[in-house]
């Protein structure tokens, strides 16, 4: 289960890759490799892809396929959340610097991927993708509605008995004050 492409024998015919891993493959984030209250790697982590030489360039297609289970952000339900992703990413070779101290990064610099060696590992590709699909809340629904602040009520299934007038408790203390002419 390597994903290690030799660069010397890429040609006009792209490379196929097709991989399978447990959770424990997702090393960069750590916390989805084992079971946890906050969330985890359910099944097994699908990669598949391709690579092929463009010049002295290589172009990599990828498609990552999981699924994390955790609680929604809203309403605290647990959900399986699947999270399907394509990329597209163009690798071009290292060039050569002076030294690693002197190296200074040009704007071009940001824009390019760089590859270095006569071997590529692509795990690393594929694992940052699946970091860069992961979303910042997950939710059960696009229109889940949460859960009431007052009596924990989840609003999805129910409405809650909680006053429906909407006012500011720290407020509250100031109901009483009477204000005199």
């Amino acid at each position: 289960m390597s994903l290690i492409i030799h660069v010397e024998n890429l040609g006009a015919e792209a490379i196929e890759v097709s991989e399978d891993f447990d959770r424990s493959w997702l090393a960069n984030i750590p916390e989805y490799t084992r079971e946890n209250d906050l969330g985890y790697v359910k099944d097994r982590i699908k990669i598949s892809g391709s690579v092929v030489k463009e010049g002295t360039n290589l172009h990599l297609r990828g498609e990552v396929d999981l699924t994390v289970h955790t609680l929604c952000s809203r309403c605290g339900e647990e959900i399986d959340f699947p999270l399907a992703s394509d990329f597209d990413l163009v690798l071009m070779p290292d060039p050569e610097r002076t030294s690693e101290l002197e190296r200074q990064l040009s704007p071009e610099d940001l824009n390019h991927i760089y590859y270095r060696g006569p071997e590529l590992d692509l795990t690393p590709y594929f694992q940052e993708q699946i970091a860069l699909e992961l979303p910042i809340q997950f939710l059960c629904r696009p229109e889940c509605k949460g859960i009431c602040p007052n009596c924990g009520q989840n609003l999805n299934y129910a409405a809650c008995e909680c006053l429906k007038k909407s006012e500011d408790l720290r407020l509250q203390a100031l109901r009483g004050l009477k204000i005199g002419k």
